[in-house]
């Protein structure tokens, strides 16, 4: 198992992971950016500028289990209704060669799986419920989060 060591040192919240005995550079942060309508051109920007390799975001708003193109980065989308909040995850053309799986779980978990210098990066892109919903909808989530993270080896 590769030796990876977080930083927490953008302004954004970003944490970069970096590979002790390689040159291998991962910057990645975690957004919940409200929806994504209308936003998706400005947030990669803000991607661009801070040199971020991955983002997941959470709160996107879009519908569909599909993939988009996005000024040199690639969407990845979960979710099935507007109303719900959907998670999805971005990633920098340099990476989305890298990618050998993505696992959409439901509209508030997925992962996607990349092969970087022979390690494997797992990333999980996560919307908690908040404290309103019912106990019901909570356990359901946390027994698919649970599932797709035992599903990593």
């Amino acid at each position: 198992m590769a030796n990876y060591e977080v930083d927490n040192a953008c302004p954004l919240g970003e944490n970069w992971v970096r590979r002790r005995s390689d040159l291998v550079n991962v910057r990645l942060v975690s957004w919940n950016i409200g929806s994504l309508t209308e936003k998706s051109i400005e947030l990669v920007k803000i991607l661009h500028r801070c040199r971020i390799n991955i983002a997941c975001i959470q709160e996107t708003r879009w519908v569909g289990a599909n993939a988009k193109e996005i000024d040199g980065f690639k969407l990845w989308c979960s979710g099935v209704k507007r109303t719900t909040n959907r998670v999805g995850i971005l990633g920098k053309r340099d990476l989305v060669e890298q990618v050998v799986e993505v696992r959409r779980k439901s509209g508030r978990i997925m992962s996607i799986k990349l092969l970087v210098d022979s390690e494997v990066l797992n990333i999980v892109s996560v919307y908690a419920p908040q404290v309103g919903l019912g106990e019901e909808f909570k356990t359901l989530f946390w027994e698919d989060l649970d599932e797709v993270v035992q599903g990593i080896p």
